[in-house]
């Protein structure tokens, strides 16, 4: 049985056009797949992050208040 050309001047059978685009397909599939997993690894770490700087701020907002009640008993007792 011939190949069907479909009127394509290059020769290729419709059947080798269809796995071409279908290899096309699946190569950005998977590139797609990795960039998502990439995407979602970094969601993760930049949470682990932005979650640390929460305690770190928290931590030097109490100290700082600490720091300004000392001051201000000091100022009072001297006034």
């Amino acid at each position: 049985m011939p190949e069907e050309s479909n009127g394509h001047a290059d020769g290729a059978s419709r059947l080798d056009r269809i796995e071409a685009a279908m290899e096309l397909f699946i190569a950005d599939h998977e590139e797609f797949r990795n960039e998502h997993k990439n995407l979602l690894r970094s969601q993760v770490l930049m949470q682990d992050h932005l979650e640390k700087l929460a305690k770190a701020q928290t931590t030097t907002e109490e100290r700082l208040n600490a720091l300004i009640a000392v001051v201000d008993d000091l100022v009072r007792r001297r006034s």
